[in-house]
């Protein structure tokens, strides 16, 4: 599928919304016009919800013919219906979802966010620039636990948080196993699924301002967590060092 511009949410709500109401006007002796109606859902589910979400790999999963030599017409006009059923209620939980992406997301402020990661990224918040936001919260936050661990420079991603919060790590945090265990798979996962996604990619989704803020979330609590449990034996608090996003050079 070739690249497509994501419709503001207003627009894709009525975009689905309209394919929706005339799905009951298809039927299987129309197949000329149901080909271009599933084409236009194809590309209204895209533009609206990213290409990769799961309602439009569903959507493209729904057989609207009985398999051949599968029985009457009569069995040939109930599969379709189930199929219809199926992808209304498709398009229902997608309308819902651009519904949701449609209503205001309110600009986080530096009361909840860590001091110094919202300094970080707070010019790319005022001009909305949200894909430069989710970057740099992840840059300044490996930056950041690097620094105040006293690990080398050339200890990124997964093997950082492993050497930081693993089982030998002297920055573990939690009480229990499972506590220590369960902040160590947390920073792993800034830095294996957001890390990646964000310096090695350029992401175009439709909900960017909300994932942008929600990473920004849970960068601020890895840091405000170490700062509460290790603040006192920091090895390093000097400021985190300017550098370009995608770079993995402290």
């Amino acid at each position: 599928m070739e690249a497509l511009t994501p419709v503001k949410p207003e627009g894709a709500k009525q975009e689905l919304s309209d394919l929706r109401a005339e799905l009951g006007t298809l039927g299987t002796d129309d197949s000329g016009q149901f080909v271009s109606w599933e084409l236009r859902v194809r590309s209204a589910l895209a533009r609206a919800l990213g290409e990769q979400h799961h309602i439009l790999k569903q959507f493209g999963d729904i057989y609207w013919s009985a398999p051949i030599g599968g029985g009457s017409l009569a069995d040939d006009t109930r599969w379709f219906q189930r199929s219809a059923d199926r992808a209304a209620g498709m398009l229902d939980a997608a309308i819902a979802e651009v519904g949701m992406l449609a209503d205001k997301v309110p600009v986080a402020d530096e009361s909840g966010i860590d001091a110094e990661l919202w300094e970080h990224v707070a010019p790319e918040i005022r001009s909305e620039d949200w894909g430069k936001v989710a970057r740099g919260a992840v840059i300044f936050t490996e930056d950041r636990i690097r620094k105040w661990a006293g690990r080398p420079a050339e200890e990124v991603s997964k093997d950082l948080a492993v050497a930081i919060f693993g089982a030998n790590g002297n920055y573990r945090m939690g009480i229990t196993d499972g506590e220590k265990q369960g902040w160590q798979l947390f920073a792993q996962g800034i830095a294996q699924a957001l890390r990646n996604a964000d310096t090695h990619r350029i992401q175009n989704r439709p909900d960017h301002k909300r994932y942008a803020l929600g990473v920004m979330g849970a960068c601020s609590l890895l840091l405000t967590q170490m700062r509460h449990e290790h603040g006192n034996r920091f090895v390093d608090t000097s400021p985190a060092a300017p550098r370009e996003v995608g770079d993995d050079k402290s």
